[in-house]
């Protein structure tokens, strides 16, 4: 059993899929159907957030409901924003393995339920190696380890660009994600010294943004998600790998994230912030380029930016390398592969 989001591209419908095709049955409760996570107006996001304490039991109520009907193997939770401990509990009295994929910086900007379910799960795949540090020194879990981000074959690959899809994405240089100080710095740098280079800014919040003149043309005020994605990635010369800094609870900032094996599935060309993890993965100047800092950043801008087939080389290297070991059919094997040893 599986608790995830089902939308194109998550890791959850990621990992969902690749246990299906390694040949598990597997039944799915997803959060997003109980709690109104997507309102957008001002009254109905007010009337959310007073049903949320429903919504959460309903959730958390259906969960332990599907447990007992399909009596699953194991409960794999992606994130687990609102499951709640003593869920948890019930369901490993009742002989079922649980496990959460926890992905982010921080398990302390997720709501008040989080922090309080996570050591009542039996195992925690984290992605980040600072992570097995917080949970033991914040939560006083010992029963974690790392589990990479990855990609999803079905969604992240190369894809044919349209015409229309060429006029709405097409760019010299692109950036994907939620918006960040850091992250804004970054990028107004580069738009303010190289003006005349196309950028283009795709991903949630970045209305926060206040050097919103420096990024005028570049924001689109929206995010991009599955195919759309793919496709903003494809049509980008250059994709910027920039990571988030460390939030309240994190001893660190990240150092890989899911863009880090996106792209380059996706046959992009990737210029990533160096970090030792990502070198661990990729070949600096073989299957990816690195940066420290603005300076470096639009440096390498000005080097790779002329060079299409340079820039294709290293892209197909940086593709190779993903798919021989970082599929979520990778990362499930990894996860079936310690449920057996916990038989």
């Amino acid at each position: 059993m599986v608790v995830c989001d089902q939308w194109l591209g998550s890791n959850g419908y990621a990992g969902l899929k690749a246990l299906r095709r390694a040949g598990w049955a597997v039944s799915v409760v997803p959060e997003r159907e109980f709690i109104p996570l997507q309102w957008r107006s001002t009254i109905a996001r007010a009337l959310g957030r007073a049903l949320r304490p429903l919504a959460v039991d309903e959730f958390n109520e259906e969960l332990q409901r599907q447990v007992i009907r399909h009596e699953p193997e194991f409960l794999l939770v992606f994130k687990g924003t609102f499951v709640k401990h003593d869920t948890l509990a019930a369901i490993r009295n009742s002989g079922v393995r649980t496990y959460c994929f926890f992905p982010d910086v921080s398990v302390h900007c997720h709501g008040k339920y989080l922090p309080h379910a996570l050591p009542a799960y039996d195992w925690i795949f984290t992605t980040k190696r600072f992570g097995i540090r917080d949970l033991r020194e914040q939560l006083n879990i010992k029963s974690a380890s790392v589990l990479m981000h990855a990609y999803d074959p079905d969604v992240h690959r190369p894809a044919a660009l349209s015409p229309s899809d060429r006029r709405r994405y097409e760019c010299d240089v692109s950036f994907i994600g939620t918006w960040s100080p850091k992250k804004e710095a970054l990028l107004s740098r580069l738009a303010v010294e190289r003006p005349d280079v196309r950028l283009r800014i795709w991903g949630e919040q970045w209305n926060r943004a206040s050097r919103r003149p420096a990024l005028a043309g570049a924001i689109a005020n929206h995010a991009v998600i599955g195919e759309e994605y793919v496709h903003a990635i494809t049509a980008s010369s250059i994709n910027l790998g920039i990571l988030a800094e460390s939030r309240i609870g994190a001893s660190s900032g990240d150092n890989i994230t899911s863009r880090t094996f996106h792209i380059p599935a996706s046959g992009g060309f990737m210029l990533h912030e160096r970090t030792d993890e990502l070198l661990e993965i990729f070949a600096e100047d073989t299957s990816v380029v690195c940066f420290d800092d603005a300076s470096e950043l639009i440096d390498k801008v000005d080097q790779y930016l002329p060079r299409a087939e340079r820039r294709r080389e290293i892209a197909d290297c940086g593709r190779a390398i993903v798919e021989s070991h970082h599929s979520w059919d990778h990362r499930i094997r990894e996860i079936l592969a310690f449920h057996d040893g916990e038989r």
